[in-house]
């Protein structure tokens, strides 16, 4: 009679942890493969900002400081740069990773008037009809100014785009 307990239970058991798996399952379906195509409205709250080499900073920023932003995301679902990017850096996406509800990308920046480089992470989820993450940026300036800057990230699709579509990464 204890054998029967113990099938029974360990059946019991079985059948709770195959019904669990379910929604799980429906969770991961329900994320859309790409981030829909379209204009995008960003404002990304800094967390925190710093300066890395001991000097004033290239920009200025403090935290709770929020940066607003605009861009197109193309058909292939790559976001344009500016969508992330300081307004007048000259940026390229590069590694996007934009997939089932993940997001993760890095931007390649320049700013005039300061040589060197700007490097931007995002790495964030999104649904049909916006995007959530947090930015990482740090700069590689030649010379004194060089900053890190962490920032929240909240975006939503806002209309078609107003500009031309970004090209393919």
């Amino acid at each position: 009679m204890n054998m029967r307990v113990v099938v029974c239970a360990g059946a019991a058991l079985l059948l709770a942890a195959c019904g669990s798996d379910e929604p799980a399952q429906n969770t991961a379906a329900a994320a859309p493969a790409k981030l829909a195509a379209g204009q995008y409205e960003v404002q990304m709250t800094v967390t925190s900002f710093r300066s890395t080499d001991g000097k004033t900073p290239l920009v200025k920023a403090k935290q709770g400081d929020v940066i607003t932003g605009s861009g197109c995301v193309g058909a292939d679902g790559t976001p344009a740069p500016e969508l992330f990017a300081a307004k007048g850096d000259v940026c390229t996406v590069q590694n996007p990773y934009i997939r089932n509800g993940r997001m993760n990308l890095t931007l390649d920046c320049t700013r005039k008037g300061a040589p060197g480089r700007i490097m931007e992470e995002v790495n964030g989820s999104f649904t049909a009809d916006g995007l959530t993450g947090t930015a990482s940026t740090t700069s590689f300036i030649d010379g004194p100014g060089d900053y890190e800057l962490k920032a929240d990230v909240k975006g939503r699709r806002v209309g078609e785009c107003t500009a031309a579509a970004p090209k393919a990464a």
